[in-house]
């Protein structure tokens, strides 16, 4: 079985098993303490996030509007998708009063995102789910929606899981975070002109302090990067 279709089933099992997850942030933690880390978690999350008013942006994985509707906020729109229907519709119904959200339910490898049209790209607990074809697959459609110096963030579980409730039989990769380096390392876009690639820079990473306080697990790891031109040496 190719890498391809290896990736296309274990999302296939990944989608059935969180369908069977409860609609509320201990479902979306996959943790029973969720109630403790919630709100510091999010709290933390968006402290470290770039400036983004004006900006559209789009994220993935949305669920259940955890982190939606603070991006919502500040953002002039948000493009929330998560390919579990009724994560979504709770996902609406908690942040119905926004004129600026609109929701997909489909894959985030299936969504069309037109070239430079995201100001900002907002992940959490992603590409833990991805194998590492599909995962550099997902950040080369990605740096295209970017415009120049525009940014994603992305937070996962690195070494071990974060919580204690499981997802039954669905793959999850536990990278080291030199491996999630070495892969945003490796995605380039070339320019209109061919005389420069597109790559991304590693702005910011640090580990989720509220996990280190709480669940004694320092492998919560988030990354900030930024989409930058990177000139090719010509003979």
């Amino acid at each position: 079985m190719d890498n391809g279709q290896s990736a296309i089933d274990e999302r296939v099992i990944l989608q059935k098993n969180w369908k069977l997850q409860d609609a509320s942030p201990q479902g979306m933690m996959l943790n029973t303490r969720s109630a403790e880390l919630c709100g510091e978690d999010v709290s933390e999350i968006l402290s470290y996030l770039p400036e983004i008013e004006g900006l559209d942006v789009v994220e993935l994985g949305a669920g259940i509007g955890r982190f939606t509707r603070y991006l919502a906020q500040r953002a002039r729109h948000v493009l929330a998708v998560d390919f579990v229907e009724k994560f979504i519709e709770k996902n609406k119904e908690a942040n119905g009063s926004f004129e600026n959200i609109d929701y997909i339910v489909d894959d985030v490898m299936n969504v069309q995102i037109p070239p430079t049209s995201a100001g900002f790209v907002f992940t959490n607990w992603l590409f833990m789910y991805f194998n590492d074809t599909a995962a550099r697959r997902l950040l080369e459609r990605i740096i295209t929606w970017l415009p120049d110096n525009g940014h994603i963030f992305l937070r996962e579980s690195c070494i071990h899981g974060s919580g204690d409730i499981s997802l039954n039989n669905s793959t999850t990769y536990y990278r080291h975070p030199n491996d999630y380096e070495t892969l945003f390392l490796s995605v380039t876009e070339p320019t209109d002109d061919k005389q420069a690639v597109y790559g991304f820079k590693v702005i910011a990473t640090r580990p989720v302090e509220t996990y280190r306080k709480v669940m004694k697990n320092g492998n919560q790891i988030t990354w900030l990067l930024q989409k930058v031109r990177r000139d090719v040496d010509t003979p």
